[in-house]
């Protein structure tokens, strides 16, 4: 069986079905993982669940769509000052024109984002996560840590079973070992031995001027693409 992990879409509609084109999924035995922050930033955030609507559709029990950061500012009732002042620095007002353009509002698809999202996915040889863990297994860790932590990743301290995160825009797709100081930066276009611990963090900057990267990973070798926005 082959997966395939795609990084933060932000409302980038068109790459993301450039890069389904490029890697061309579609087996009975195929797995497809989003790894959350399907809105913000990016003009098509309307499109973009339109589209994550059909691929659920035709995957079915093979699709994972993780719930990120962005979905959880509008999974909240209650927002904090602070909280809506940092959604609209990344992208909010994106969104809402992007629906309102279709007659729609953005509130409306929570109830469907809730029910189709999860917090994590975990398979014998890595687990994804939207941000990072701090310690393996990620049902352990808590709300903050897997959808909008930081530091986790950038100061390279998580080295258990491998974690496949998002979240963090880099220019390409990073692992880090989790000793506090080595980090790679992992080639596109060339299969590569899947490492056993660590973070690789495949969030290209999608919605931010960057790329939308996938990873398809077919037993115990991985590949990455990108598409442009």
């Amino acid at each position: 069986m082959r997966t395939l992990i795609i990084g933060d879409i932000h409302g980038c509609s068109g790459a993301l079905r450039r890069l389904l084109q490029k890697f061309d999924p579609g087996s009975a035995e195929d797995r497809l993982i989003l790894l959350g922050d399907l809105f913000d930033r990016g003009p098509d955030s309307w499109q973009v669940l339109q589209d994550v609507k059909k691929l659920e559709a035709a995957w079915q029990d093979r699709f994972v769509l993780l719930r990120g950061n962005h979905e959880d500012y509008l999974f909240q009732k209650k927002m904090t000052i602070p909280m809506r002042m940092m959604w609209d620095r990344v992208g909010r007002m994106a969104t809402v024109r992007s629906f309102q353009e279709h007659g729609e509002r953005m509130e409306d698809c929570a109830s469907w984002l809730q029910e189709h999202s999860v917090l994590f996915y975990k398979d014998p040889r890595f687990c994804c996560v939207h941000a990072g863990m701090v310690v393996f297994p990620p049902e352990v860790n808590d709300l903050y840590t897997l959808l909008h932590d930081h530091d986790i990743v950038l100061e390279n301290r998580y080295k258990g079973p491998l974690a496949i995160t998002g979240h963090i825009a880099l220019p390409s797709a990073v692992w880090f070992a989790g000793d506090k100081k080595t980090a790679e930066k992992l080639p596109a276009e060339k299969w590569q031995s899947l490492p056993r611990t660590g973070t690789i963090c495949i969030d290209t900057g999608c919605g931010k001027g960057g790329s939308l990267t996938g990873m398809l990973i077919e037993g115990d070798q991985y590949l990455l693409r990108s598409a442009e926005e």
